[in-house]
């Protein structure tokens, strides 16, 4: 697998962005989910969990023996740009950056040239051509309809 940003595939992109989001989890939410895990193992009553939002802000705070023993908080404006800056930055990178196969050539005055964009073809079947002469009878009743 190429490391070049302009050869990858869309799978690859994706790839990457799983990539990053587990990495933001095990870094991000390590310690608050190592101290969550410390206190659920305690015995009842001695440990507790907080977690809220309120104007924005998310808090979450472990509480072991009546003490705080792990608190942060963090702006939701904040999570969400960690959360889809990077790979939204990567994504655009991406569509800068990657090979194009069939991109119309410019002519001298900046306009796209289509010339040689289809070929010629070939004609429709000889059966689908429609002689001016012919005719097709039509149903000329009335359709019945479901409320009279």
């Amino acid at each position: 697998m190429q490391l070049s940003l302009r050869s990858w595939k869309p799978g690859q992109l994706l790839a990457s962005w799983g990539v990053y989001w587990a990495g933001l989890i095990g870094v991000g939410l390590g310690p608050a989910i190592a101290a969550g895990f410390g206190a659920t193992r305690l015995p009842e009553g001695h440990g507790s969990i907080e977690a809220s939002v309120s104007n924005g802000t998310l808090s979450y705070a472990v509480i072991e023996d009546g003490v705080k023993t792990f608190t942060t908080t963090l702006q939701l404006s904040t999570a969400v740009l960690w959360v889809v800056g990077p790979p939204l930055l990567l994504w655009t990178a991406w569509l800068l950056l990657r090979r194009r196969r069939d991109v119309p050539q410019r002519d001298a005055g900046g306009v796209r040239s289509h010339a040689d964009a289809l070929g010629p073809g070939t004609g429709p079947a000889e059966e689908w051509v429609v002689n001016r002469g012919d005719r097709v009878q039509a149903d000329r009743k009335r359709s019945p309809t479901p409320n009279p």
